[in-house]
């Protein structure tokens, strides 16, 4: 009896130790699995990087020229604009200052207005007054 337990705790053992090889194998190359697809997803994200990082570069360099020709308009608004100005002081110098002469025809047709309104609103009164 005591070299049928004996044997059998001698399998039990040696089954236990080849389980536990065979285990540490699955386990080595489960690893060696999960690590070689770590690298591949790795490789992949930084070719994906890449390429993301390469695209941000273009659209910088377009964003760029594209500031570049609006500042490169609006420079030539700008003197556009300058000249316009200088144009129309030229011309505003040009023009030569009013006299208080030059309004008498101005000044006599108001007052021939001022005189016409004030005589018909002299003749509405006593109309006005007599009717009360």
């Amino acid at each position: 009896m005591a070299s049928v337990i004996s044997n059998l705790v001698y399998r039990v053992s040696v089954s236990a130790i080849v389980g536990a090889i065979v285990a540490g194998g699955l386990i080595y190359l489960n690893n060696d699995r999960v690590v070689k697809s770590y690298r591949a997803e790795q490789a992949t994200q930084t070719e994906q990087q890449g390429m993301t990082n390469k695209a941000l570069m273009e659209a910088n360099e377009s964003l760029a020229s594209a500031i570049r020709e609006m500042e490169a308009a609006q420079a030539q608004q700008l003197a556009d604009f300058s000249d316009a100005l200088t144009a129309l002081e030229a011309k505003i110098d040009t023009i030569p200052v009013a006299e208080p002469a030059d309004n008498s025809e101005i000044t006599d047709a108001i007052a021939a207005l001022n005189a016409d309104l004030s005589a018909k609103i002299e003749a509405i009164i006593p109309a006005a007054q007599e009717e009360n």
